[in-house]
Order: structure tokens, then sequence, then C-alpha cells
């Protein structure tokens, strides 16, 4: 004879929501809002209440799939009925990994031991005026609120600040001179729990990140090899913020004091400048290439316009790159669909 074979199907996990309805008014966005905080599903919800005197808020609560207990008049009566099945919910629901008790409260206190004596990750939501928060029962501290709170954005002046020391630290530290907003804008999302978007918002309404830096360019200076490419950014004070080694200084005040052309009229007296900046952009690298975007902002914060207009005057054939592989002082190499130069 065939034995039966045993269903070792397990339901799915889920998360259960009890509501004390006569103590915690718990709107559609609210509820919403609650099933971003637990980790499974929220698949069962029971709401206790005296409906006879709660207007059509039980007809509402219905219609949103609550399973609904009704008690008698009186003072606490909810309460206990909520305490009552809640302490078993464990035993009701076998797949149960979540209980939201939701009541601001006290005496629910010992509903959420109960459950988390059992195994349960039980979260409490409260209400303070507005706002609905919930608490990690176990520990007591916050975990959320809803509306989410919004981080105090300091002063335009102060950000300015926050900017510029992330921008030296990343020089300092990756020995480089140009930082991309992409990588400045994640340090700064990190480092201060708001983006740069969201200052552009508040203090330059109407204006995008990189506005910030374009707006003051009297602290920051910029480049873009085209509209489709990366934004980098420097400072005008960064020759002067680079920590620099003692073997470092004959070769560092070289670059420093090497003379300026005051105009570039020849194709030659282009190849030098840019010979000069490569030097003074690579005085603190280690390594050999580097990006023609940045070799270009080097000669646009330097002469004050664009490389490319540079060689339009000068009516020299082809774009910056092409200009590069003419020159007899650099090599050029693809990596990507990037071009980096270096020095013969």
């Amino acid at each position: 004879m065939f034995e039966p074979v045993k269903n070792s199907f397990s339901p799915p996990a889920i998360a259960i929501l009890l509501l004390d309805a006569e103590n915690l008014q718990l709107n559609a966005e609210m509820e919403k809002f609650l099933t971003t905080v637990s980790t499974y599903p929220l698949q069962v919800k029971i709401a206790f209440a005296n409906w006879s005197k709660m207007g059509k808020r039980d007809a509402e609560l219905h219609q949103r799939g609550y399973e609904l207990i009704h008690v008698p008049v009186g003072k606490n009566n909810a309460d206990g009925k909520m305490i009552a099945l809640g302490s078993s919910v464990h035993e009701r629901y076998a797949n149960a990994k979540e209980v939201i008790v939701c009541s601001s409260d006290k005496v629910m206190t010992n509903l959420c031991n109960h459950l988390q004596q059992n195994g349960l990750m039980v979260y409490q939501a409260i209400t303070k005026g507005e706002v609905l928060i919930v608490l990690d029962s176990s520990t007591g501290k916050e975990v959320r609120q809803f509306p989410e709170s919004t981080p105090e954005i300091p002063t335009i002046e102060v950000i300015l600040q926050q900017i510029k020391q992330l921008i030296k630290a990343e020089q300092q530290q990756n020995k480089i001179y140009w930082v991309k907003l992409s990588a400045l804008s994640k340090i700064f999302k990190d480092k201060y729990n708001f983006t740069i978007r969201e200052v552009v918002s508040q203090h330059l309404p109407g204006k995008r990140a990189r506005d910030i830096f374009i707006n003051y360019p009297g602290d920051f200076a910029v480049h873009q090899v085209d509209t489709t490419s990366e934004l980098y950014i420097t400072l005008f004070e960064v020759n002067q913020s680079l920590a620099i080694n003692s073997t470092e200084d004959a070769s560092l005040s070289s670059a420093m004091k090497s003379p300026l052309l005051s105009s570039i009229n020849s194709a030659a007296d282009l190849e030098e400048a840019l010979k000069d900046i490569f030097k003074e952009l690579t005085i603190k690298s280690s390594a050999s290439y580097i990006d023609i975007s940045l070799l270009g902002g080097g000669f646009n914060q330097r002469y004050g316009k664009p490389i490319t207009e540079q060689i339009k005057f000068l009516k020299l054939n082809g774009n910056f790159m092409k200009f590069l592989q003419s020159c007899k002082c650099f090599n050029l190499k693809q990596t990507g669909k990037a071009w980096q130069v270096t020095l013969r």
C-alpha cells in the first residue's frame, strides 16, 4: 500500500495590524505608510471599537479589508478586547512574523511584550498631533514617522563651506584636481542626509544641482567637455589647499612660477600652455595619464575661455583631441569612451 504524501507546504510569512479605532484614526495614507514599515506583507487587519458611535467609520474600514470587532459602550472596552484577542494572534495565525499595534495607550505595552516573548517582531504606532510615529517595541526607539520629517537645510553660506570641505578632502585623499559632480553629490548625501538638489530647490528655486557651482564662480570652477559628459568641479584655491611634501616643494614652485602666456597666437603657443597646465594638474598625482576633459578644464580656469573657443580662434583644423594628437609633447590613449593624455 502507498502511504499518503504528507503536505510539507508552509504558508508565507505575514504581518498583522491591530487597530484601536477609538484611540487612533488611521487613514488610508497612514495605512499605506505602515506597509512600508513591515518586512512581510500586511495580510490581516483587525479593528476594535463600539461601531455604533463611530459614524461611517466601520463601513470605511470594512471597505479597506479590516475584520471589525464590536465591543459594548464603556471606557477601555476596546483596549481590553484588543489585548485579549491580540495576545493569541500568534496561535490563530501561525505564519505571522510581525505585528503592528496601533494605539497610543500605554496599556498596550503589556500586549507588545507578550507578543515579543512569543517570537514576533512588534511595532507600536502612536500619534502626536497630526504625525504618526512608529516605535520599535523592543527598544522604544522611533523607527519611522508619517509624514516623513524633512531635514533642516542650512543657509547657502554654510552649504558652500560644507561643499568646499568635501572637495578638498576628495582632492587630498585621491590625489586629484577635479571632482565629478556625481561623486560629490553622493558624498554630500551620505554625510548630511540631504541632497545638493534639495539645497538648490530651497535656495535657488527653478535651478539645477549644477547651478550651485555655476552661480558662485568666485568659489568654484566647472568644466564639461560637452552637454552629455560628466561635469567636473574644482576650487580656485586648490593649489594653496593641497598638502605638499618637502620633496615636492621645488617642482611645485617651478610649476606655480612658470610664466603664463599673456596671449596665445599659434598652435605652438597653445601646446606650450597645455604642457604647463598638465604639469600643474599632475604635481600631486601618481597617475601618468589624465582625462583630456580635465586638461581642457584647466585651460578654461587659467585663461577664462573654453579650449574649443581657443582652437576655433586659431583656425586650427579638428577638435581638442585632434589637436592633442598633433602635438609633439603629448601621447593619447583611449579608455572606454574617454580619452586620456600624458607627456611624452
